[in-house]
């Protein structure tokens, strides 16, 4: 009896060893595959809508036509193209073992959904309005795509001509759709739909100087629309309103050509809050395009031992933003301040005079008492003390 049961022993482990050894989880699935549709411009998996999608933007070019600074307008009227991508898949972790043909229809029911819950107008534009990738068969409603063998997805992208004197009816147009026939494959029960609306086109200008010289940036004090709408905090004890910001070069030889320093960040005059202990209030504001004109401001950052300090960054450290500029008609700057204590600011600087007289505030240890004293705390830029 014993001489059995040990055959038996032996005989059952062997079959454990021997399935052992022979486990595969090669080509196995092991979650249910359903078929499921998204956006291309979609950052969730849940998300099924999607509003206020950036579609075009119209580039008007204003071009010097001489040393004057005089422009001509070259309006952008070129037909444009949005694409909207839809993505149709199967989930899982495999491919598609076959051709998988799926119909996709237009959701109408979705639209009207939405018009009614957010009190708008969106419609699902007349098929003369787009072209897509895959044509509709009107036989059986719907856009017949086919998820490949070996692939785990397709898509179905609906292209809409955009042109500039229709650019406000593209924000009511709606692209609904759902999972209308998935043949052999399985419906997912929550990724069955999505929707895409309120297409936005733009309009911006670019300048294009010609071969004309793009002007240097005057030298001086400039009226900033900022600091004089924040007179709560630029008005101190002494009662006089600080709404300057002063713009100095960091020198004249080459390698320093368009660069300048713009005293004064954000809403914050220099004047009142330059030494902050959270960063001076400056920035550096350089020339990035000869052609277009636009100028880079960006913040001395922490450990640059080119500078005495870095930029003040109270919470957060201040961004870069590339497309600030000058228009020497008017003699005024556009900058864009992003990510000042986590806000985006722009700024409008007015050249008024080449005076860089400061200000200060008698006996406050943040405030500047003279541009003398900022080159003694380490600036070694062009300042009026080197006149």
């Amino acid at each position: 009896m014993k001489t059995y049961l040990s055959y038996i022993t032996i005989f059952t482990l062997t079959l454990i060893t021997a399935a052992c050894g022979k486990l595969d989880y090669e080509n196995k699935e092991f979650y249910k595959q359903e078929v499921y549709i998204i956006n291309s411009e979609s950052t969730s998996a849940t998300e099924r809508e999607i509003t206020g999608v950036q579609a075009y933007t119209f580039v008007d070019t204003l071009k010097i036509i001489n040393d004057s600074y005089d422009t001509d307008t070259l309006v952008d009227y070129k037909v444009g193209t949005a694409n909207i991508i839809f993505k149709i898949g199967i989930g899982g972790s495999l491919s598609a073992h076959e051709d998988l043909e799926i119909l996709i229809d237009f959701d109408e029911e979705a639209v009207k959904d939405y018009n009614i819950s957010k009190n708008a107008e969106r419609y699902i534009p007349d098929p003369s309005l787009y072209t897509t990738n895959i044509p509709y068969d009107q036989t059986r409603k719907g856009f017949p795509v086919v998820i490949k063998a070996g692939t785990a997805s397709t898509s179905l992208t609906f292209q809409v001509p955009i042109e500039r004197d229709k650019m406000e009816t593209y924000a009511d147009f709606a692209f609904a759709l759902k999972i209308k026939e998935t043949g052999n494959a399985t419906l997912s029960r929550q990724y069955y739909n999505f929707m895409v609306s309120e297409l936005n086109v733009d309009l911006e200008r670019v300048v294009d100087w010609s071969g004309f010289p793009i002007p240097e940036i005057p030298t001086g004090r400039y009226l900033s629309a900022r600091l004089l709408g924040n007179g709560a905090e630029n008005i101190p004890a002494d009662g006089r309103h600080r709404k300057y910001k002063y713009i100095t070069p960091l020198g004249d030889t080459p390698e320093l050509k368009g660069k300048y320093i713009i005293w004064g960040t954000g809403v914050w005059s220099f004047e009142v809050f330059a030494y902050h202990g959270a960063g001076w209030m400056y920035n550096l504001f350089t020339l990035n395009d000869q052609v277009a004109g636009t100028y880079t401001i960006e913040p001395i950052l922490a450990g640059n031992s080119d500078f005495p300090a870095q930029t003040f960054a109270y919470s957060t450290v201040q961004g870069v933003t590339e497309d600030n500029k000058y228009d020497p008609k008017t003699k005024t700057l556009t900058i864009h301040y992003k990510n000042v204590i986590g806000q985006d600011y722009t700024d409008v600087l007015t050249f008024e005079s080449e005076d860089l007289t400061l200000d200060p505030i008698k006996g406050n240890s943040i405030s500047p008492q003279s541009w003398a004293q900022v080159k003694s705390k380490g600036y070694k830029y062009w300042l009026p003390e080197d006149k």
